[in-house]
């Protein structure tokens, strides 16, 4: 913390090297990326809400869109598909956001000692803030182009099913691993 309050600290989900952030089903749990867009950051926003409380969360209520699984299909709002991994880093942010804000409410009496000469507690600093989440792996998950939404999404090498649009929920069908290098080994 710096002398005039609590320092400006950016959040964000860690990427791959190709900009994909990991996302998990709810329900059958299976990984996959997707490129952050523009409601990532209310996704974060909402999740954080779930931990601490804002006195004006009415402001941000805009909701949030309807994801579907890429495998499963089920459909879930965009903050269901964080990884537990990415949930328990939001949630001891959002704790510890809230330590800060309690020293800052408590040290206002030091610092208008003149007003309140004989304070009945001491304010004591709260811990440093989270650092980030440690960067995203770059593992073996093959990147198909999403036609209907003009996305690129990340899933697993060797699924060879059906797969789900996880924005307009359209169903593509599967090629699996094998069949995928044979295809380049014609295309080459």
């Amino acid at each position: 913390m710096s002398d005039g309050g609590p320092e400006v600290v950016g959040l964000e989900l860690p990427r791959d090297t190709a900009g994909f952030t990991r996302r998990e089903c709810p329900g059958c749990q299976r990984p996959f990326k997707m490129r952050p867009g523009p409601f990532e950051a209310r996704a974060v926003l909402r999740k954080l809400q779930a931990f601490f409380s804002f006195e004006n969360a009415h402001e941000g209520e805009e909701g949030l869109p309807l994801w579907r699984c890429p495998y499963c299909g089920q459909r879930a709002e965009a903050d269901a598909f964080l990884t537990p991994a990415q949930q328990t880093h939001l949630e001891s942010v959002a704790r510890a956001w809230a330590n800060h804000v309690r020293y800052e409410q408590l040290a206002h009496v030091n610092r208008t000692l003149s007003v309140n000469p004989r304070p009945t507690f001491v304010a004591v600093a709260p811990e440093a803030l989270p650092g980030p989440m440690d960067p995203e792996a770059d593992e073996l998950l093959r990147t198909l182009p999403m036609l209907c939404c003009g996305e690129d999404l990340k899933v697993l090498w060797d699924w060879d099913q059906p797969l789900y649009c996880p924005y307009c929920g359209s169903r593509h069908g599967g090629l699996s691993g094998r069949q995928q290098v044979q295809l380049r080994f014609i295309q080459e």
